[in-house]
């Protein structure tokens, strides 16, 4: 846990400004003991000290002690304080003016600096990462409320794009990060428990039999039935206002019919069904206009509960990333942990992906389905199942054809040259002198343990009789 230096200082010097007074006031000499001091560094022959002890008496002084008294006054008028009590700033003094100092300027200039290889410095890289993947959350999270009109997602997505920016910086440290973190983590909640309220109070629209937590679990698993249902009923209100025969009311009405069936197997609020229901009853009256007003009144209330649920999901999800990434940066956790979150997020067409919580999506049968196995995917797991290696792999078919290249037989005379300096050369022998006897005799000994076959002695002495020959 890295010590809060900016606390430390703050806290040292508020203990200083208060103790070195009350130490200085409670160490101060008496009258008495400050007299002698002056009379022994000023040479005074304890005329201060003496009038003291004089004055402290209680019968009033006479004669020569008042003389001594007025004495030590004239003395007294020319002392300077200075003189008489330096102010001596401890060595030791000194050393800690010097710690607090340092403590100081690194709590206000240095801290959040960190050394590589050291673990402040992969904590920091921790920290690093995750501001950068609250970055790009943030991003998506913006772009889509923009998309879908989600307000509580759009009001927040700039202060947790604020919030991944600041992580960025090179001298936060891992307390500032957390405090950060656990402040976003309160607002999400906090933003996330409006909604719910809202959900809740669209659920009680209605009857006194609905429960505002029924519509939590019950719409987002039903979350695509409710966009069909909100395209149909666009459809169902341009139809009113191009089509007034007979079979067109009563396709309507049939349509409207099923709506409402549909609408109440999805727990709709009941505002929403109360309007399809009317606006049902006053097709088959031939009131077209009526039904237009009661068909936009029943889309506005599905179109504002399914702002809300995106809302609730975008904000479940920035919320469950944000507790991540303070638990992540709270153990100081490798760098190869939480770097695919980012990716998660970057399709933006359809639902929000699942947070946990109330509202989890289902997934469907294209995305759970494990992708097909081939050469090329690399998205399947091996099946080996020991330490051996598998099957070879076929071999292409056709036949080996071998080659061999032959190299060609060098011509010309090959000279060599003893390279004595740059530019010279010499001959590769040394010149004619006797050998030494020590190495002579140490050839005789080797030769007497191991002798040479006598082949080998005719060729030596060919190759040197042969060599004096050339010379």
């Amino acid at each position: 846990m890295p010590l809060p230096l900016r606390e430390l200082a703050v806290v040292g010097a508020g203990l200083a400004a208060v103790l070195v007074p009350m130490l200085v006031w409670l160490r101060r000499p008496s009258l008495l003991g400050a007299a002698r001091i002056a009379d022994r560094r000023l040479g005074l022959a304890d005329r201060l000290s003496t009038a003291m002890e004089s004055c402290a008496r209680s019968d009033p002084p006479r004669g020569l002690v008042r003389l001594q008294i007025a004495d030590a006054a004239t003395a007294a008028q020319g002392i300077v304080p200075r003189r008489a009590a330096p102010i001596a700033f401890p060595r030791e003094g000194w050393v800690a003016l010097a710690l607090a100092g340092a403590l100081i300027l690194w709590a206000q200039f240095l801290q959040g600096w960190t050394i590589p290889e050291l673990p402040a410095a992969r904590t920091a890289a921790v920290i690093h990462r995750e501001g950068r993947t609250l970055v790009m959350i943030a991003q998506h999270l913006e772009g889509m409320s923009r998309t879908r009109g989600l307000p509580e997602t759009r009001r927040l997505a700039p202060r947790l794009q604020d919030l991944g920016r600041r992580l960025e910086t090179p001298r936060v440290t891992r307390q500032s990060a957390l405090r950060s973190l656990q402040e976003a983590v309160r607002e999400l909640r906090s933003a996330q428990a409006r909604v719910e309220r809202r959900l809740g109070g669209a659920a009680l629209q209605g009857g006194p039999g609905s429960q505002g937590a029924s519509i939590a679990p019950a719409l987002p698993a039903a979350q695509g039935r409710l966009e069909q249902a909100i395209r149909e009923l666009e459809s169902f209100a341009a139809r009113l206002g191009s089509e007034s025969g007979a079979g067109a009311r009563e396709d309507l009405a049939r349509r409207l019919r099923a709506m409402s069936e549909s609408l109440d197997q999805m727990k709709a609020p009941a505002s929403s069904r109360r309007d399809v229901a009317a606006a049902r009853r006053e097709v088959e009256r031939g009131h077209f206009g009526a039904a237009a007003s009661a068909l936009g009144d029943a889309l506005a209330d599905l179109q504002s509960l399914e702002r809300m649920l995106g809302d609730d999901q975008a904000l479940g999800e920035a919320r469950h990333q944000v507790e991540s990434s303070a638990e992540r940066i709270a153990q100081g956790g490798s760098l190869g942990v939480g770097v695919t979150v980012a990716t998660q997020t970057a399709p933006e067409s359809g639902p929000a992906p699942s947070a946990p919580g109330p509202n989890p999506v289902i997934p469907t049968a294209e995305e759970t389905a494990s992708p097909p196995p081939g050469p090329n995917e690399g998205s399947l797991p091996g099946e080996g199942r020991g330490p051996h290696l598998g099957a070879p792999t076929p071999r292409l078919e056709g036949s080996r054809v071998e080659e061999h290249l032959a190299g060609r037989q060098g011509e010309g005379t090959a000279v060599t040259r003893d390279l004595l300096a740059p530019g010279r050369a010499g001959a590769p022998h040394l010149s004619a002198s006797p050998v030494p006897a020590d190495v002579a005799h140490q050839n005789d000994r080797a030769l007497a343990r191991e002798p040479l076959p006598p082949a080998y002695l005719t060729l030596i002495r060919r190759y040197f009789e042969a060599l004096e020959t050339g010379r």
